[in-house]
Formats: structure tokens, C-alpha cells, sequence
């Protein structure tokens, strides 16, 4: 019975250690940030001196530019911009105003995850972008 509770202890805490691990290597305020192909951080680009959004997103992302989808009911799919947590109206154009400088990071979201995240009329994804406040 004895040895038991102690394997059962024993396992408890190998269970939060584990755990604790598992937290601390997350990407919280003190871990790194990361890229992916679906994120670009400020680090990825902060060599690209002088170039706009839609210029770093050609360079280093250049497939979230290319449009998926067909049409709908309001024309031809258009990628959906998100500046700040604001849904931007126009084209992809519109990053060609803001400085790469100014950003914090980027980050492009297929349909179905705009779509969840953003409402509806989202068939072509979305790119988001946060600035540095």
C-alpha cells in the first residue's frame, strides 16, 4: 500500500514538472518570438530599411499576395487586410502606405481561420498586421 503512494507521488510531481516545463518554454511576454510561414516578426525584416508592408510580404512571404478562391457575390475574392484588429477597405494596396519600420508583426490567416476570427466575406484569407503603438 505503501508503494503505491509513493509511485502515485512520484508521479504527481513528475506530472508538474512537466508541466511547469511545458509553460515556461511557451511564447509568453519573455519568450521569443518566431516565424513561420503563416507570421513574420519585426526581426525577419528589420534589414529591409525603407520598404513598405507589401514589399517585405513579396520578398519574404510572397505566396499570402496570391489570391485562393473564385469569386463572390461582390465581385472577384480579395485578400482581406487587417490593420490593428480593423478590417481596411481596398486591396492589398493599401500595405504599400505603411512602413515596414512601423511594424510590429505579420500574419496571414486562411479563409476558414479569417473567416472564424473576421466574419464572413473572407474567401481569399486575410493578411493581419500589428504596429508597434
Amino acid at each position: 500500500m505503501r508503494s503505491i503512494r509513493s509511485r502515485r507521488r512520484v508521479l504527481v510531481a513528475l506530472g508538474m514538472i512537466v508541466a511547469v516545463a511545458a509553460c515556461a518554454s511557451g511564447s509568453g511576454s519573455g519568450g521569443t518570438r518566431r516565424s513561420s510561414s503563416t507570421r513574420l516578426v519585426a526581426a525577419d525584416f528589420e534589414n529591409d530599411v525603407g520598404l513598405d508592408v507589401y514589399s517585405i510580404i513579396q520578398r519574404h512571404r510572397p505566396q499570402w499576395l496570391q489570391v485562393r478562391g473564385g469569386t463572390t457575390a461582390q465581385g472577384p475574392a480579395r485578400i482581406a487586410i487587417i490593420i490593428d484588429g480593423t478590417r481596411q477597405q481596398g486591396s492589398v494596396e493599401i500595405l504599400r502606405s505603411i512602413r515596414g519600420s512601423e511594424v510590429d508583426e505579420l500574419r496571414f490567416l486562411n479563409s476558414r481561420d479569417a473567416t472564424t476570427r473576421y466574419g464572413t466575406d473572407m474567401t481569399a484569407g486575410a493578411i493581419e498586421v500589428d504596429t508597434k503603438h
